[in-house]
């Protein structure tokens, strides 16, 4: 089975944390990846750039003005940083990796659809 890490954090306390800090929480994910990687949980994997741009298309099948917003949400303290695709035996394993994840935030665990 296959899940989807979605990895979120406060940019803001991100960025106010001291250089140091942040690149010992930088090479601690690496480290993480790594790990789950070489393990072969890790599939695929990204950080993630800046800049995200939000296309709404307003209501499912019909035909609204496609509207244009910054960022990924209107209204959101957390942003999405990166993402892992796992490959495990079931929900409870996906999990048990992501309460593992060194940087704090938010971690949303998501079945990847099976392809018909």
């Amino acid at each position: 089975m296959r899940y989807m890490l979605t990895f979120y954090a406060a940019e803001d306390e991100w960025m106010a944390l001291p250089e140091a800090e942040r690149n010992a929480g930088i090479a601690e994910i690496g480290q993480w990846f790594a790990q789950h990687a070489r393990a072969g949980k890790i599939v695929e994997g990204q950080r993630l750039g800046r800049g995200t741009k939000t296309v709404r298309l307003g209501r499912v099948r019909k035909k609204d003005l496609p509207m244009v917003t910054d960022g990924p949400f209107i209204e959101a303290k957390e942003s999405v940083g990166s993402y892992a695709i796992v490959e495990v035996a079931s929900e409870d394993e996906a999990i048990s990796i992501a309460k593992r994840w060194p940087a704090g935030g938010i971690v949303e665990v998501r079945p990847v659809a099976e392809s018909q």
